[in-house]
């Protein structure tokens, strides 16, 4: 409960071999950027998903997946609304596991 109310976990996490607290929008960012490369991996090893989700064919899945790595590698720098956007996006097509 008091997670969800903005308060720090309870116990810290490790990064780079360093123990460090993690906020609650760091998290969000983090369960954001792994939706999106969860996507990106879903149109590398799933041709067909190209056409079901409106694109051209394979190399344009190809494409897009490489822009979803970029913009998980670079979310805390993106906006709120075309990152929200992107998420929803890639939620639907990993059947809606977010968004």
């Amino acid at each position: 409960m008091l997670d969800e109310l903005g308060f720090p976990p309870r116990r810290p996490t490790c990064h780079g071999g360093k123990t460090v607290w993690m906020n609650r929008g760091r998290r969000a960012r983090r369960a954001d950027a792994d939706v999106l490369r969860s996507a990106a991996m879903r149109l590398r090893d799933d041709p067909e998903l190209a056409r079901h989700v409106g694109l051209a064919g394979p190399e344009d899945a190809a494409a897009l997946a490489a822009l979803l790595d970029l913009l998980a590698a670079e979310l805390p720098h993106v906006d709120s609304t075309i990152r929200r956007s992107a998420v929803e996006s890639c939620g639907r097509l990993l059947g809606g596991r977010r968004g």
